[in-house]
């Protein structure tokens, strides 16, 4: 019998996302998908999943999730408090667990995630992942169609989301944790200029880099409304095009001046000029910002962007690789940490050429 999780509470917007699906925008069909992929990677690792393995995304608070039948491992993805409650409403025991790191939530346990910090989203991996019918290719729900996910919605109390065959076999595996989550915050989001930039002044487009933008409160999964500079479009060019294919992470700019940043579920086709497009690496940097939050622009090349999305692959890698076992108290275990992660070599001081790994003789 395989197991489930119960929706208890389910928090502020919460359902299943996975990579999304791709190969339908020319039907009309938004990626849709995890707002912080990489988030959902590094959590599946944590719970032994495959990378792309669908799970559950919420905004702002989480939802309060009851394992039936079969024990579940889960990792939180974001700085978040999650309570663990057990015996019963008579006899309830609580305790705490932090966010990244695994935990296995046994039968009639409640794992309750509280209000998110510094974010607007967070990432529930789970043990085995979700048995729910891909759609396209994809469980990722796209609400807006009622596509996807359970129900095509956001989970309500009561939905029980059936887990993978796999789930019970990962549960009685070591809990994990990575030792040093990525940081979700904003400063500077990297841009590649156009494709309409020809739309804009030079003056508009210099204006646009230097100006600080605040992400408005009318912001969504479809696009952030960004708030600052008015940008004017030439008047010999005006403000709409004729409607060309849009992808997440392009900039329009509609009449009244005020960028709007696509993001997952983003229409697919558009009218408005795209002064810049959002890199890829740096998109979930404003999907995943609260609303005021401030930040500038910074113009790369296409090649500058095919280098950063290289190193960023890379450092995901590292971080994954930087995942440690996690003690029964919830501390890191110091054991494990030091002879899988710091020691990755020795240096001969007294030798210039030597490098770590490649030692001859003694020292």
């Amino acid at each position: 019998m395989k197991g489930a999780l119960e929706i208890i509470s389910p928090g502020f917007q919460s359902f299943i996302q996975d990579k999304g699906r791709t190969g339908f925008q020319e039907f009309g069909i938004p990626i849709c998908g995890s707002v912080t992929s990489h988030w959902m990677e590094l959590g599946n690792c944590l719970v032994g999943n495959d990378a792309d393995d669908a799970g559950i995304e919420f905004r702002v608070v989480g939802p309060t999730l009851k394992a039936v039948d079969k024990p579940v491992k889960l990792a939180v993805c974001a700085n978040v408090k999650i309570e663990i409650i057990s015996g019963g409403q008579a006899q309830a025991h609580t305790h705490k667990v932090s966010g990244w790191r695994s935990f296995t939530l046994n039968p009639d346990e409640e794992a309750k995630i509280g209000v998110l910090e510094q974010t607007v989203s967070g990432f529930i991996a789970i043990s085995g992942g979700v048995d729910v019918k891909p759609v396209m290719g994809s469980k990722s729900t796209y609400v807006r169609s009622e596509l996807g996910g359970l129900d095509g919605g956001f989970l309500k109390p009561g939905d029980r989301v059936k887990l993978g065959a796999d789930s019970v076999k990962l549960a009685d595996e070591a809990d994990k944790l990575l030792p040093s989550p990525p940081v979700g915050t904003v400063e500077r989001v990297r841009v590649v200029l156009g494709p309409q930039e020809d739309f804009f002044e030079e003056t508009t487009i210099n204006q646009f880099l230097k100006n600080y933008y605040t992400i408005s409160k009318q912001s969504d999964r479809m696009g952030a409304r960004l708030e600052g500079g008015s940008l004017r479009h030439k008047k010999d060019k005006g403000s709409q095009i004729i409607s060309d294919g849009v992808v997440p992470g392009a900039i329009q700019v509609p009449g009244n001046g005020q960028p709007i940043v696509l993001l997952n579920d983003g229409q697919t086709v558009g009218g408005y000029p795209k002064i810049a497009t959002v890199i890829s690496t740096d998109l979930h940097l404003i999907a995943n910002s609260l609303p005021g939050t401030e930040f500038c622009f910074e113009a790369v090349s296409a090649h500058e962007a095919c280098v950063i999305a290289r190193q960023a692959r890379e450092e995901l890698e590292r971080m994954k690789r930087s995942i440690v076992a996690a003690s029964a108290n919830g501390f890191i275990n110091l054991k494990a940490l030091y002879e899988s992660n710091l020691i990755g070599g020795v240096v001969d001081m007294g030798c210039p050429d030597h490098f770590p790994g490649h030692l001859d003789g003694d020292i």
